[in-house]
């Protein structure tokens, strides 16, 4: 009998043990992708390396010059494109440095840039085509958004990282929120997420639209989703700020959205085809993103011509340095060209 009991006892001690182990998995996949995207709405300052690469891109022959299909030309030099971001961001002081690396056609463009709160420097690279009087060869060129907005007679526009960051994470957080997570997310095991070396993640979740919940996708997002963004919008005035709209013009938006539902849908299911829509996220000890990844593979149908649009894209972000001293990629020049002093030797419009 005590053997029975010991037995027992052992295997109730397997059976809490196991029931312990499940209790402290990861958080469910949504809620821990979610947690993450706000945290890091939070952080202070990173540092970031990002890659947008277009792997397709197809559209229907058109208007030809000089015998010549510029339908083909487009597709042949966008196919393969890639551009690499290097990036520094700090809420204080207000200031995000980028060097941006376009490779097209064979060729590599790159152009620096500093964001403050309202200027934005950039130093414009050196093509045939731009035609650059050489008093702006090598320099940055500095454009003041309050002055250029103060001259058109809007209101005075910002270049805030930080509330554009809040607004793309608030959104984000709409955004997931209507999906149902066993459609929608899993945990990735990240041997199998491709992460790159030295990311480290505590947990991988995916969301991933595709054929198989595509319709149900459509309905979420005309139904749910967007009129819910437009609402979040609509009742934040930094919000609206940021995309320069009223109140009203979201909520006139919003009625013509609710007005339009049905023929929307008709529309996404009959002439669009999701081959995978994706997100990769990585996510450290701390309840932060050290990596994201995404996918777009779509196809846009015209019934009535029979063409075909198709985009092939994918994009990754490593975050490192976070809530770190910033170490910015430049100084702020003394000597850059007024973006007004320099369209007028262009002879170009001052306005944007």
């Amino acid at each position: 009998m005590k053997s029975v009991q010991r037995i027992a006892y052992l295997a109730l001690i397997v059976v809490l043990l196991v029931i312990a182990g499940c209790s402290s998995e990861s958080t469910p996949p949504k809620q821990a992708l979610q947690e993450a995207m706000k945290n890091m709405g939070n952080i202070n300052s990173y540092s970031a390396q990002m890659s947008l690469g277009i792997d397709n891109f197809e559209i229907p022959s058109g208007a030809s010059e000089n015998g010549i299909d510029m339908a083909t030309v487009i597709t042949g030099m966008l196919k393969g494109a890639k551009l690499d971001i290097k990036a520094v961001y700090a809420k204080e002081p207000q200031r995000t440095d980028m060097e941006l690396n376009l490779q097209l056609s064979g060729t590599t463009i790159t152009i620096p840039m500093i964001v403050t709160g309202e200027k934005l420097f950039m130093k414009l690279p050196a093509l045939p085509m731009l035609q650059l009087p050489e008093s702006a060869a090598g320099k940055f060129v500095e454009l003041d958004m309050k002055t250029l907005a103060e001259e058109q007679g809007a209101a005075a526009a910002t270049l805030d990282a930080a509330a554009q960051q809040k607004l793309v994470q608030e959104l984000g957080a709409v955004v997931l929120k209507h999906f149902d997570e066993k459609t929608y997310f899993k945990n990735v095991k990240a041997k199998d997420a491709g992460l790159p070396d030295g990311v480290k993640a505590e947990q991988v979740v995916r969301f991933t639209v595709d054929e198989s919940n595509y319709k149900q996708s459509v309905e979420t997002i005309v139904n749910e989703m967007v009129p819910d963004l437009l609402n979040v919008i609509a009742s934040n005035e930094s919000y609206l700020e940021q995309i320069q709209k009223s109140k009203e013009d979201v909520e006139k938006m919003k009625a013509d959205w609710d007005a339009g539902k049905a023929a929307k849908i008709d529309y996404l299911n009959q002439n669009v085809k999701v081959n995978e829509l994706s997100i990769t996220g990585a996510i450290n000890k701390d309840k932060l993103l050290t990596y994201q990844a995404g996918k777009v593979d779509v196809e846009l149908m015209d019934k009535a011509s029979g063409n075909v649009f198709k985009a092939n894209v994918h994009f990754d972000m490593t975050y490192s340095d976070v809530n770190s001293d910033p170490k910015f990629l430049y100084e702020i020049p003394t000597d850059a060209v007024k973006f007004e002093d320099l369209a007028k030797q262009m002879q170009l419009p001052t306005g944007l």
